[in-house]
């Protein structure tokens, strides 16, 4: 009410001019830092039209000073973003407040980083025009394509890019068209007096690597006085980043959760169609980030990344019998049924790619050979020497060029834990072979384990007969499995 009185005490003449002055020095003194508040303190005054044309430049200067990630918001080019993140005054449709710390459903969060960011400018640091052109593509160019796709961003630190949209699609798209657009050679910034002063110029191609979290029920984003943003949105988009970057330090990759996932899968519209002809999912499976555990999935870009499909369905087979703890034959078989693909998907490509020579060929069929040995050695119940044969597969396989890194990860992970199971394996076979060697073994083969314990290196080879011959090995395995498959780890690391 005292607001009231004051204004209405003022004897603005002529009214619209003074006014305007008026309010600009009260927001930015700070009384009036809310559109409700400005709406309020103008309650007394007749609605015309140059009074809604004074309203408008003065609610820009509060969002100006007061938004913050959120300044450029408005409900003509971020529609979506602008329903959920705004609380639209009923009289002015053109103002609102925000939001502040509240759960909003549809909002999701891209973070992206720019590989090779922090070289180039090491290595320009005696040409400042090309650091000065790089620093307006990343502060104006990605905010053109972001607003194209209705996304707001912001550069962060350096070269860490933040999307903010309504909608994941929107989102998806935005990091798809920055991605591109970094990727493309012969670009040239659209600032006339920069092209003026650099004709020509052309910076070096540069990769991403993303991370989208959100659209969950409750989506905690925190918006602070200043207009800042952060929360556990903000926290797993920077994981994912981190995860991604981790995975192709020197490729392109945007990895989403699986929330994100399920709303673009679900979405039926134009722009889901056509984005279903650029991308598709890999399912990476289970990622942990500091005592949360969230289901990530991969984005794969079609057409270069195609070979991927190939992937996807033995790859969910072994992550759902991983998630089983099924390491008593499921996981082992599943493992190999990917290896196969893997080798047989590098020969094809190697053969498509360059004249393969006689060597490689010879590698590509020996590894199907050890993959193919060790799926029968361990349906034998030869369980030790299946994964000592899979532990060297798993090795030569990581060196092959251009193997997917996810897959790689998840054969190195059963390799790391059937590794384990082998050692607790062998050690109860061991034990049992010290209680019933007068059973395992005839009565010369009695006298020479109980001579060659004094001789280990000769005792190792006699042992390893030994345990061939257990009829217990079954039984043991089965033990053995059962007593490690809660403590064996079978999620992948974040790295932030």
């Amino acid at each position: 009410m005292e607001n009231k009185i004051v204004l209405k005490d003022l004897n603005l003449t002529p009214p619209e001019k003074n006014l305007y002055y008026h309010l600009y020095g009260e927001i930015i003194s700070g009384k009036l830092r809310t559109f409700s508040d400005l709406v309020e303190y103008l309650h007394d005054l007749p609605v015309s039209e140059e009074f809604q044309a004074c309203l408008m430049k003065v609610f820009a200067l509060q969002k100006k000073l007061y938004w913050g990630f959120f300044k450029e918001l408005n409900p003509e080019v971020y529609p979506k973003l602008w329903k959920e993140i705004v609380l639209q005054d009923g009289k002015f449709p053109f103002g609102g407040t925000l939001k502040r710390s509240m759960s909003i459903p549809e909002i999701y969060m891209g973070l992206l980083d720019i590989h090779g960011y922090t070289k180039f400018c090491y290595d320009q640091k005696r040409n400042m025009s090309m650091i000065d052109l790089l620093d307006r593509m990343i502060y104006n160019d990605v905010k053109s394509i972001s607003s194209m796709a209705g996304v707001l961003s912001r550069r962060a630190r350096g070269d860490e890019i933040l999307l903010l949209g309504g909608s994941a699609c929107d989102v998806v798209k935005a990091c798809l068209k920055i991605m591109e657009y970094f990727n493309s050679q012969g670009r040239s910034f659209s600032d006339t007096v920069l092209r003026k002063k650099l004709p020509g110029t052309v910076l070096p191609k540069f990769k991403i690597s993303a991370g989208i979290a959100g659209g969950q029920k409750f989506t905690p984003l925190v918006i602070t006085r200043d207009g800042d943003i952060s929360g556990d949105i903000v926290n797993t988009a920077a994981r994912l980043q981190a995860k991604a970057n981790k995975t192709s330090p020197h490729d392109n990759r945007i990895m989403i959760t699986s929330h994100v996932h399920q709303k673009i899968k679900s979405e039926k519209t134009q722009e889901t169609e056509e984005m279903s002809c650029v991308i598709d999912f890999f399912k990476v499976g289970p990622v942990e980030f500091k005592g949360t555990r969230l289901t990530v999935y991969d984005i794969i870009f079609l057409p270069e990344e195609s070979y991927r499909l190939e992937f996807r369905a033995p790859s969910e087979e072994l992550l759902d019998s991983l998630n089983k703890k099924l390491w008593k034959s499921r996981v082992f078989n599943c493992a190999l049924n990917l290896a196969v693909k893997v080798v047989k998907n590098q020969l094809e490509r190697s053969w498509k790619d360059t004249y393969m020579n006689e060597r490689l060929r010879l590698e590509y069929k020996a590894l199907l050979e050890q993959i193919k040995s060790a799926a029968e050695l361990f349906n034998d119940k030869y369980y030790e020497t299946a994964i000592e044969i899979y532990a060297r597969l798993v090795v030569k396989i990581v060196s092959l060029p251009q193997v997917d890194p996810i897959v790689i990860q998840y054969l190195e992970l059963v390799r790391a834990n059937y590794l384990e199971i082998y050692d607790a394996f062998t050690g109860a076979m061991d034990e049992e072979i010290e209680l019933k060697k007068s059973e395992v073994f005839d009565p010369r083969e009695l006298d020479s384990y109980n001579l060659l314990k004094k001789h280990k290196s000769l005792q190792v080879k006699l042992q390893s007969h030994g345990r061939i011959k257990l009829k217990s090995r079954k039984t043991l395995w089965h033990r053995t499995t059962d007593e490690l498959s809660e403590s064996l780890e079978v999620n992948l690391k974040s790295f932030k």
